[in-house]
């Protein structure tokens, strides 16, 4: 059975550098999809329950902040694991987003195979 990870983050460039990072999760049985904005991860969820989600907390329509709290008070998604990935400036969120139960957050630039070891480890945990 393959595994899905949606990844939703501000920029088109994010996204694609997120996506060419985790390209080698293919080869594990992996789907990578890549949301445009938090409502997108919204209705990319019934494509299958996803191992991870990674989000930037800038996002249009529905922000990082929301979309931890939709995810976590729903039972039928709050075990999702859910890492944060943002830029530098928005360092400052860490702090809050620990009180909306995220698994990990990564600050932004994050070498290719420190962000993967990250991304496999947050999966792992959360079976």
């Amino acid at each position: 059975m393959r595994k899905l990870i949606l990844i939703a983050q501000e920029t088109v460039e994010a996204r694609k550098r997120v996506l060419m990072t985790l390209e080698p999760l293919y080869e594990e049985g992996y789907y990578l999809f890549s949301c445009s904005s938090g409502e997108d991860v919204f209705k990319k969820i019934p494509l299958g329950t996803p191992s991870l989600i990674i989000i930037d907390l800038i996002l249009p329509e529905t922000n990082g902040f929301e979309i931890l709290n939709r995810l976590k008070s729903n039972p039928r998604t709050e075990n999702i694991p859910v890492m944060i990935l943002v830029s530098p400036t928005q360092g400052i969120f860490k702090l809050m987003s620990i009180g909306f139960n995220s698994t990990m957050f990564v600050s932004r630039p994050t070498s290719s195979g420190k962000l993967l070891d990250l991304v496999k480890k947050c999966v792992e945990s959360s079976k």
